[in-house]
Parts: C-alpha cells; structure tokens; sequence
C-alpha cells in the first residue's frame, strides 16, 4: 500500500517544484538534483514493499540494505550542499565587489552632479544613464541569487519531507533544520542587504529619491515567452503568417499564368534583388524558432546574449518581424509577377521593397524602437571591429558569414538599376563581373568581420587558441574569394591569357575551397559541437538529453557537410 500511495503521487509532487527554465547551464548544474533525489527515495520505497516477501528471510540483512540505501541518499545530498554552497558563497562574494565598484562610480557621479558646469552636460547624462543600466543589470544577478536561495530551499524542503513520509521517519526532518536550515547558501542574509543597498543606490543617487520610477527601472519581469508576448502580438503573428502561406499559391498561380515572352531580359536582376528579403525573412524566422527551442530547454538566450532582462523580445515578436519582412517581400514580388497586366516596368516591385525595408527599419515610431537601435549598434560594432567584443557580436557576424548572398544580392540588383538599365546589352555580364572591385570586397566582408574580431580578442586576451586558431579559420575565406575572383576575370579576358592563367586560378580555387571547408568543418565539430568529449563523443555538459543530442548532432553534422561541400561545386 505504501508503494502505491508513493506512486500515485508522483505526478503531483512533480508538478510542485521544477527548476525554472531560464536558468543557464552555469546555474542549473548547480540547483538541486531533485530528480536524482527522487528515484534514491522510490528506491528505499521499492525495498519496503519487499519487506512482507522477506520475513521469513534473513530479517536484518533486509535492514542493513535499507539503511544502506537511506545513508547514500543523504550522502547525495550533502554532496550537492557542499557545491551549491561553494556556487553561492563565490557568487555572493563576486556581487558584493561588483556593488562596490558601482559605488565607486556612482561617488565619481555625484561629484560630477555638484558641479554646476558638468551637470548638465551631455558626458554627464550618458554617464548616469549607463550607470541606471548597469545597476538594473547587477540587480538582475541578485534576484537570480536570491531565487536560488529559495528555490534549492523548497526543493529540499520537499524531498525531505517525501523521504520521511515513505520512510516513516523523521530523520528528514531533523537534517532540514540542522543542516539544511544552518547552510550558507540559506542561512546568509547578505545577498538581500546589497538588493536593499542596489535599492536605495538608485532610488537616491540616480532617480532623485523617485521610489517609484526606480522600482519600476529594477523590476525583473518573468522571463516566460507567454508573459512577454501580448494576445495583439500573438493574433496579428498569425494573421500575417497564414496571409503569406495564402499568398504564395496566389503568387505561383499567377507565375504561371504569365506569358513566357513577357519575362524580360533583367529577369535575372530582378530575382536577385527579390532573393535578398526573401533571405533576410527566412533568418528572421529560423531565429524565431531557435529562440522558441533554446527557451523550451532552458537556454537563457537573455543572458547569453546580454539583453535588457525587461526590453527584449519573445520569439511571437520575432515571428512577427519576419511575417512582416515576408509581408514586404509579397509586395515586391506580387507588384514584379503583376507588372506584365499593370503595364509599370518590372523593377518597379524590387525598388518599392527596398524602400519599404529601409523605411521599416528607420522609421522614427515606438514600435520596436529599441530593438532596431540595439540592432544597428550591433551592426557598427561589427562593421568597425575596434571594441570589446561581445557574445551577440560574434554571434551576429558568424550569421552574416552565412548571408554573404544577401550583399552580393543587393549590390547586383542596385548595379542593374542604375548601370544596367542604361546599358541593357552587357548589364547582368558587367554588374556580376570581379572587375567591378566592390562584388569582391562585399563577398570577403563578413569573413573579415570575424577575421578582425578573432584578432581584437587575441589582442585582449593573449591567447592563440582559440583567437588565433578560430581566425586562420575565416582568413581561409580570403583566398577561396581572391582565387575565386581571378578564375572568374581571367576566364573572361583573351584567349591567350585564358590558356595560361585560368585554369591555374581555377586549381588554387578548388583547392582553396577544400581547404577552407575542411578547416571549417573541423572546428564546428571539435569546438563548436564539442564532439569526442564524453561517452555519447559529446561535450560533458548537454543542454538536451544525452541519447537525443547525439543522435540529432550526428545527423546535422553529416547534412552539413554535404551542404557545405556542395555549395563550393
């Protein structure tokens, strides 16, 4: 019976506590194991209902086991008190040398606030408001810490009282006051003196004793995609998506239906120019859904990437972002595919795209303001790799590594419009040609980005591996696009040279290409995968089930492979 009564209570014990899933790895490996915890109790309880089956048996060998089985699993919980301990006593400490230093500037602050000639100055203002966001920053590690208080409280709370329930002991009981209760992890009331201090900081200092709008800036809302995404947001998501899907059959009907001869000569212009928003939309929703998935596992992609805890958007609003992308590319395509009945010329849809995108992006209006600031911000760090670089950074730049055809599209389409157009018998030769430089510099860019930021982390850092080694990576790229563009100038120059330059050019490319790919392969593998690190030939520490990842990282390992070596032949 009491084998069963623990069983029929499994799913509602499990459903009181769960560790919260925005947490990265770094912190959850250290909340408690309740699930481990869990299966040592319903083993002690599976060895109790064996007990009627042994009374005839060796009666205290019987005891000896269970005993066994209840010292292990309080030494499995003393195991994980003395980490978690050690995690928060380091993090406690980290925060309260990071508070002093805040403090420091806001000393420095305040001077500058009595002077009556830098008070009001530009620096001054910039200045305080930094400060407010690297407080409101340092007030978000504490609610963290201080969840983490609470939370690994209750999870012992309840296991211990499971313990003792199918134990029928109060040895649980004992340990929870004693150990549990006496730790540091729990007993330290440090970490709520310095939010109260991080408080009366920005209440005082910074908000000119405004309680209220200093609340409010510290405030650290839930970090769950249901709570940030309004039922507006959720509802235009989908009307667009199910507008675009709507859309294309209409689109290839039409298509269709087209005369063939009413196809022009700049057709090919035109697709490009298309093909570039058509390839910034389905980014925009593959972000979308990795930012669902990465939430779904408990990826705090928040914090990895270092967003504003209280502005930053769900993936319902990057889905709606790339629905309007697409929205705007309909327009151009529909207004492209139409022109032949409309009797407008054909470029007329691609430039009304462009100028829709650009006028979305620059448009001076609340709606995801900060967003796009945030976005061109990062773009100019990328594009000027001069500062500290950040995760986002890199992270961006890897992606325009990726979207190289989105430059070239752009730079093609812009040639025609107003090259091409004037000279129409040699425009889609000349604007696609390597003697135009800028085709050559715009396909080398994204892979000096992160060239330049490897080498800005090594200037930092010091350190050859990764920066180094990572950066020989993208510089492969160089010679793969300089080879590239010799074959290419050559094959169109006099025969005589053709002979004697071209298919040289072109054997250094394919070997360039090789070469580059190899390497680039190698390192995702071995340092972006982590493969060959455990058992499964994964790294130790797995966000998604071990069995589940190795299976998926395999199959994507060998897709991308043999998309990678496709797309140089």
């Amino acid at each position: 019976r009491r084998l069963q009564s623990a069983h029929e209570s499994r799913s509602v014990e499990d459903m009181r506590f769960t560790i919260p899933s925005h947490l990265t790895p770094e912190w959850r490996k250290h909340f408690i194991r309740y699930d481990a915890l869990k299966r040592m109790v319903y083993a002690i309880v599976e060895d109790a209902s064996d007990e009627g089956s042994l009374l005839d048996a060796d009666e205290s060998s019987h005891v000896r086991s269970r005993q066994l089985l209840e010292d292990k699993f309080f030494e499995e919980l003393q195991c994980q008190l003395d980490g978690m301990n050690s995690f928060y006593s380091a993090r406690e400490e980290t925060l309260a040398h990071e508070l002093h230093e805040r403090k420091e500037e806001v000393e420095v602050l305040r001077a500058t606030l009595s002077n009556p000639r830098t008070k009001n100055s530009r620096s001054t203002r910039r200045r305080k408001s930094s400060l407010k966001n690297a407080i409101s920053e340092y007030y978000y590690h504490l609610t963290l810490l201080q969840n983490f208080q609470q939370l690994n409280y209750t999870g012992y709370r309840k296991i211990l009282k499971k313990f003792d329930k199918v134990a029928r002991s109060t040895r649980g009981k004992t340990y929870l006051k004693e150990t549990v209760a006496t730790s540091s992890f729990y007993a330290s009331n440090r970490v709520n003196l310095l939010i109260e201090e991080a408080e009366r900081t920005m209440i005082e200092d910074l908000e000119d004793g405004n309680r209220s709008k200093a609340m409010n800036t510290l405030r650290v809302p839930p970090l769950d995609d249901r709570g940030m995404s309004s039922p507006c947001t959720v509802y235009f998501t989908g009307l667009l998506m199910g507008g675009v899907a709507l859309s294309l059959v209409v689109l290839t009907v039409a298509a269709a239906l087209r005369p063939r001869d009413s196809w022009g000569e700049n057709n090919s212009a035109m697709i490009r120019g298309l093909r570039a928003v058509f390839l910034l939309a389905l980014w925009m929703f593959a972000f979308a859904a990795n930012t669902y998935v990465w939430r779904r596992a408990g990826v705090n992609n928040v914090l990895i990437f270092e967003f504003n805890p209280r502005d930053n958007l769900s993936f319902v609003d990057l889905f709606l972002i790339g629905s309007v992308i697409a929205v705007v590319w309909l327009i151009g395509v529909y207004l492209y595919v139409f022109s032949y009945w409309l009797g407008i010329p054909d470029y007329v849809g691609p430039v009304v795209m462009y100028a829709l995108v650009l006028g979305l992006f620059l448009l001076p209006v609340p709606l995801y303001f900060s967003s796009r600031l945030w976005t061109a911000k990062e773009l100019a760090r990328i594009f000027v790799p001069v500062f500290p670089v950040s995760f986002a950074d890199f992270w961006i730049a890897d992606q325009l590594t990726s979207l190289a055809t989105i430059f070239l599209d752009v730079e093609f389409f812009w040639c025609y419009i107003f090259y091409g157009l004037q000279h129409p018998e040699n425009a889609v030769h000349d604007c696609g040609s390597v003697v135009y430089v800028l085709r050559v510099l715009l396909a080398a860019f994204p892979n000096w980005c992160r060239f330049a930021q490897c080498i800005n982390r090594y200037v930092d850092t010091r350190e050859a591996m990764p920066h180094l080694v990572n950066a020989g990576k993208y510089s492969t790229g160089f010679f793969v696009v300089g080879f590239s563009a010799l074959a290419s100038g050559l094959k169109d120059s006099d025969a005589e040279r053709q002979s004697m330059g071209y298919y040289a050019a072109f054997v250094l490319w394919v070997v360039s290409a090789i070469v580059s790919s190899c390497y680039s392969f190698s390192w995702d593998i071995r340092q972006d995968w982590g493969l060959f690190e455990d058992k499964y030939k994964l790294r130790k520490e797995l966000i998604y089930p071990k069995k589940a990842s190795a299976h998926t990282v395999y199959n994507v390992m060998f897709m991308d492979s043999d998309i990678l070596f496709a797309g140089y032949y």
